[in-house]
């Protein structure tokens, strides 16, 4: 028969929650604006190589890993249900993988 402890129950310590998850800090907002407004700074290379039918000076390996790097951070973004890094990286992809086309197309 197993042996019996008694005595004072163990004490829980309790942990302090928030008091609501779903409000917003600041932070939040400035991280909603760059996740959207960052991946717009490709959007010259990818006019540039279009507009001109050039690719010449573009690196091919640079823009393919960086293409390759996002498809591991939407993976990511999206099993930990970061949707601010989700859109972000999806915006990354889209304009990533014109300027890989347009590379491919016209260099």
């Amino acid at each position: 028969m197993p042996h019996k402890r008694h005595g004072h129950p163990r004490r829980v310590t309790k942990v302090a929650l928030p008091v609501s998850s779903t409000a917003k800090h600041p932070l939040d907002y400035v991280v909603y604006f760059f996740s959207i407004a960052t991946p717009l700074f490709e959007l010259p290379q990818a006019y540039a190589i279009y507009s001109s039918h050039s690719a010449v000076d573009v690196s091919l390996t640079t823009w393919g890993f960086f293409l390759l790097d996002n498809v591991v951070w939407i993976i990511y973004a999206y099993k930990r249900k970061i949707i601010p890094l989700l859109v972000s990286t999806i915006l990354y992809l889209l304009f990533e993988l014109s300027i890989v086309v347009g590379i491919l197309l016209y260099s």
